[in-house]
């Protein structure tokens, strides 16, 4: 790779739709775990250029939080102490060990962590992706989701499912299935048709509610009662039902189930809803939605509802009052991306 040559990677954020919870390993081992969503067109970026550095150091980057850190490995031994600043490329580091050092390595997100659309694990996918290029490695679709949660479930002991990886690594809308022994990821072919609907009609807020989805992800796993147990298996059959409404087009019927499966997330721990949540859940239903549910683990971050086009404008306004930012979005295709750039142009990564 020549010193003027830069791998760029993006990945997508992901909207969930339905089933979310059912993807952490303590149910899912047992039960069986089902979640259906898609990807978005706001990204999770990574760079990696060579340079002149020292060939034992790597200098990484964060645009989102404006700080740097050059990184000093010794003998090519990673073992890089996490200390809150920058962990995540840390992590991706001290796993994939890549043997040609000095180089740089910046990320950037369209969303900040705590969010619900999985910005952590888009970055570290991204620096994966990134590497894997830099690297040479021939990895597939399952290999980077797999290696991106064990850098942050294990590695980095974050708690959360396995939905994110999966999701943002592969793209597009899905329906994943998880079992004891194996992960099944299925592209769901959405007509045309649908999608320029639900583009249409699905409205995304942000809250501006900061939230711990690693903690609440925690007390959920420690709640095994049988009232959160059975609130589970209805998410379960939450997905099951939206992946067939949104492959026939019955839009109004998912609408409705949206709405069905927020009640049901709520019954599963008492943090994930708030007086506030509540409040702009119940004025946005006054207001034109059909149905919506807070994204990610709950708590906070970002909602999205289903509203009628018609009184879209109504609901955006009703949001906007309640101090929520309307984010537009459209639905990302296509997961993982890397590609090389350099004076003579642009390249496939």
């Amino acid at each position: 790779m020549a010193l003027n040559e830069k791998i760029h990677c993006r990945v997508p954020l992901r909207i969930s739709f339905a089933g979310g919870g059912t993807d952490l390993p303590f149910y899912y081992e047992k039960y069986g775990g089902a979640v259906i969503g898609s990807t978005i067109d706001k990204f999770a970026y990574s760079t990696l250029t060579p340079n002149k550095l020292d060939k034992n150091k790597i200098l990484v980057r964060s645009t989102d939080y404006d700080i740097e850190t050059v990184l000093k490995i010794k003998a090519k031994f990673f073992d890089l102490e996490y200390d809150g600043k920058l962990d995540l490329a840390k992590a991706v580091l001290n796993v994939m060990k890549p043997k040609r050092l000095g180089f740089e390595m910046v990320t950037a997100s369209d969303s900040a962590p705590g969010s619900g659309l999985a910005s952590s694990t888009s970055i570290v996918t991204s620096i994966v992706g990134a590497l894997k290029s830099y690297m040479k490695l021939s990895l597939t679709s399952y290999e980077i989701a797999e290696l991106a949660y064990k850098i942050e479930r294990k590695n980095l002991s974050i708690k959360g499912g396995v939905q994110d990886q999966y999701a943002c690594t592969f793209g597009g809308f899905y329906f994943i299935e998880f079992n004891k022994n194996s992960i099944i990821v299925n592209p769901l072919k959405i007509r045309s048709d649908i999608i320029h609907e639900l583009e249409s009609c699905l409205v995304l807020a942000d809250t501006n509610i900061s939230r711990d989805s690693s903690e609440i992800h925690s007390i959920q796993a420690k709640s095994k009662n049988a009232k959160t147990i059975e609130a589970m298996h209805e998410m379960k059959k939450h997905a099951f039902r939206m992946k067939t409404q949104l492959l026939k087009g019955n839009v109004k019927d998912f609408a409705e189930e949206l709405h069905q499966s927020w009640l049901t997330k709520k019954k599963i721990s008492d943090i994930i809803s708030t007086k506030r949540i509540e409040k702009i859940y119940s004025d946005s239903r006054k207001h034109g939605a059909i149905g919506g549910k807070i994204l990610g683990a709950g708590g906070g971050g970002h909602m999205l509802f289903y509203v009628s086009l018609e009184r879209r404008r109504e609901l955006e306004k009703t949001l906007s009052r309640l101090g929520c930012q309307i984010i537009p979005f459209c639905f990302e295709n296509h997961g993982l991306q890397t590609w090389k750039v350099s004076e003579k142009g642009v390249k496939p990564g």
